[in-house]
């Protein structure tokens, strides 16, 4: 694998000559034929190439196992490919490839975005000269899907404050929202021991979970540079369903028993909505909760001490309120 000289200086490149660890990139794929090629070649042109490309699809039906053949026809010994039996979805297609991902750093990607040439090298570099970080995080630009560009910096868009880490990121995932996306994760495999199995919530995502995972038992790192371009799809189906002028029905003059009738079957069904999104909201605080109070308890296993007594405590007390 090539090395190019860090931009942290010859010291450091000097003992990565002899220390250089493994990289690994795990991609999920499923009906991805559209962009899939564009991504694989800005992973296998990263100026830091990594050593593995684990691919793991979830049953496509279009052109996507075709693309995957033939990047794994010209990089054999870089590019690992399985595929799922039946469809798992996106949370347990990237637990296989997470699981079969043997390298010393794992950096998961989207079918559809596109890395900067220095991603992979950017990220190496903070988490060799941050051992107890686990895990950093990037911003990422936002592109349409032709890949122009419509924000240069997702954490100065966002409707919420970015980034953040330390106790407000665990504050944050305490109340059940998620502070790292997964296509700007690059973390260490000492963490897979803990991440795996991921929990079997269906509101538990891959990467909330190991956001959960990494400021719990480590001190995950903000890389301050957009290494990502996302790929925003519009979803035109239903943005164009918002403004079509739908032809109202010519109404007709019904007895008023009829409209009493109507309005109270109104009543009726929006009432048993709002009983049936209360009582599935409470379900996901609580599946949510036991998931971190879980994460909380491997820190506690470990005998871990970045966390004080009395952060510890204020989140127990609401993970707890919540079950």
């Amino acid at each position: 694998m090539a090395v190019p000289i860090p931009k942290y200086g010859f010291l450091f490149f000097y003992f990565e000559i002899f220390l250089l660890k493994t990289i690994g990139t795990v991609i999920a794929t499923y009906n991805g034929e559209k962009y899939l090629e564009e991504q694989l070649d800005s992973i296998v042109n990263q100026s830091l190439k990594p050593d593995k490309i684990i691919v793991v699809d979830d049953c496509s039906i279009d052109g996507t196992i075709s693309i995957i053949a033939k990047y794994k026809e010209k990089y054999p010994e870089m590019i690992i490919f399985e595929q799922n039996e039946r469809n798992l979805g996106h949370k347990r297609t990237f637990e296989r490839g997470i699981s079969m991902c043997k390298t010393d750093y794992i950096a998961l990607s989207d079918q559809d975005d596109i890395w900067e040439p220095d991603k992979t090298e950017r990220c190496y570099c903070a988490l060799e000269q941050n051992k107890d970080a686990k895990l950093c995080f990037h911003d990422f630009k936002l592109v349409d899907e032709e890949g122009n560009l419509f924000a240069k910096s997702y954490w100065e868009s966002a409707s919420i404050s970015l980034p953040v880490s330390g106790a407000e990121a665990r504050k944050r995932l305490v109340n059940l929202t998620n502070v790292v996306s997964g296509c700007a994760m690059f973390f260490s495999s000492d963490l897979k021991e803990h991440l795996l199995p991921m929990p079997d919530s269906k509101w538990s995502l891959h990467d909330w979970w190991i956001a959960v995972v990494a400021f719990f038992l480590g001190n995950p790192i903000i890389v301050k540079e957009a290494l990502t371009r996302y790929r925003f799809h519009k979803n035109q189906v239903c943005s164009l369903a918002l403004n079509i002028k739908r032809e109202r029905k010519k109404r007709t003059l019904k007895e008023v028993p009829y409209k009493v009738k109507r309005e109270v079957g109104r009543i009726i069904f929006r009432k048993r909505i709002a009983e049936m999104r209360l009582q599935e909201e409470k379900e996901r605080k609580r599946a949510l909760s036991q998931d971190v109070l879980k994460a909380i308890g491997m820190y506690e296993a470990l005998s871990l001490n970045h966390i004080s007594n009395e952060e510890l405590s204020n989140l127990k007390d609401i993970l707890e309120s919540n079950i």
